[in-house]
């Protein structure tokens, strides 16, 4: 019995939270790390980005589907500097 209540919670886990699944694929699609994509919304499906690449992806039966080449990125989502710092100093911001 718990084994089917962890198999409904994983499969609902995996239909409730498309984009950690376009996050997930797109990292392995663009060798970068997961926590270094980032993943848009579309009319009709999702825009990963992530070093300097990007994709589009849809999610149907549960998984994510690559839907166009990786390409390079046409805007760099990273920030200009670590977030720990302050522009123009040598100080850092915590």
């Amino acid at each position: 019995m718990r084994g089917m209540a962890a198999a409904a919670l994983v499969v609902l886990a995996g239909c409730s939270f498309p984009g950690a699944q376009v996050r997930n694929r797109a990292a392995a699609d663009f060798a970068c790390p997961e926590d270094e994509i980032v993943v848009d919304s579309l009319r009709a499906g999702y825009l990963a980005r992530g070093c300097r690449k990007e994709a589009r992806y849809l999610v149907q039966e549960g998984r994510s589907v690559r839907t166009s080449d990786v390409t390079a990125a046409t805007v760099d989502e990273r920030p200009d500097l670590p977030i720990d710092r302050i522009p123009n100093t040598n100080s850092i911001g915590l």
